[in-house]
């Protein structure tokens, strides 16, 4: 017999359709080589960094407080507020503030000031605030200053001897 095909032989050829399916193999990535890698790249950057402090930091150490070394408290200087009567109407006064350049001209305006001096340091609103008056001014106006002073929530408020 021989391989070579007759006319009375049919040969049947198969399309892709119609063959039979073959096996389909998943494809997957073997991540066993790349987790090795990975640590033994860790390992190595654990091993060659070196820690240390960051420059710009220095180490210091201060002293402990003892029972010898006491602490000094800070002198607070008081505001001392002028009032001097410049004329005979009530409107006619004059406020200094001692160690200010800027005196303020009313009454509502000393309460602001005094409001600013409170907020520098040094200041706050146990500072001392005493009123003095010349010999001439009116009562009204050491009402005035004390109300601006209440404004401005001093609460060492007094009265001083005039200049």
């Amino acid at each position: 017999m021989s391989n070579t095909p007759t006319s009375t032989d049919t040969i049947h050829f198969r399309t892709r359709r119609q063959r039979a399916p073959r096996e389909q193999t998943a494809l997957t990535l073997n991540l066993a080589p790349m987790v090795d890698v990975v640590f033994l790249l860790l390992i190595f950057f654990i091993v060659t960094t070196e820690f240390r402090r960051p420059e710009g930091l220095l180490a210091s150490r201060l002293p402990t407080q003892s029972g010898q070394a006491s602490a000094v408290a800070i002198p607070i200087s008081p505001i001392l507020i002028t009032v001097r009567q410049t004329g005979d109407q009530p409107s006619d006064y004059q406020l200094e503030v001692e160690g200010f350049t800027t005196a303020p001209r009313t009454f509502s305006d000393l309460a602001g000031f005094l409001t600013e001096i409170k907020d520098n340091p040094g200041f706050d609103d146990k500072t001392p605030v005493v009123i003095r008056a010349a010999d001439d001014c009116m009562w009204d106006h050491l009402v005035g200053c004390w109300n601006a002073a209440v404004r401005a929530k001093f609460k060492r408020i007094s009265f001083g001897q005039g200049s």
